[in-house]
């Protein structure tokens, strides 16, 4: 709950800024606040998801993988909301705002994954585990290839 009131704040912020103020860049800073925020969660998505493959699941650290999903699933509900109308930033191409349906849709669709690989995190079966973090990582490609702009 907390969460969202912030994000919220957040947004209302971005949205009462000048345009030139959102898609300022320079060297080093982000655009806004709300781009701020959303590269941080993406860059934790990714730094979790290498951790599951890496880390957790050679340690068979089940609850980690729980963990890092909870968080991933919660970004996946919410990432929608981190991409208001008018906060272009380098990385976000501007398909987004074209196809945001679609965009929202592979929101959803990596909050599922999300969920399901946590789920099946708490049945410590490592194989199941596996192919449900490789689902979440798909969700990851899928999103990239449409609207990632990489540098």
């Amino acid at each position: 709950m907390m969460r969202k009131s912030v994000l919220s704040l957040v947004v209302s912020a971005v949205l009462a800024m000048p345009t030139t103020a959102v898609l300022a860049h320079e060297p080093g800073t982000y655009e806004s606040p709300i781009v701020e925020m959303r590269v941080k969660r993406f860059k934790q998505s990714g730094a979790d998801i290498q951790a599951i493959f890496k880390k957790h699941m050679g340690a068979g650290d089940f609850s980690a993988i729980e963990e890092a999903a909870t968080l991933m699933a919660a970004w996946g509900q919410e990432m929608p909301d981190a991409f208001p109308e008018g906060s272009n930033s380098v990385g976000a191409d501007p398909a987004i705002w074209q196809n945001f349906d679609d965009f929202k849709s592979k929101s959803d669709a990596f909050a599922k994954a999300a969920m399901q690989l946590k789920a099946v995190a708490g049945s410590a079966d490592a194989q199941a585990v596996k192919k449900a973090a490789q689902a979440v990582g798909g969700t990851c490609k899928a999103c990239h290839d449409s609207y990632r702009i990489k540098h």
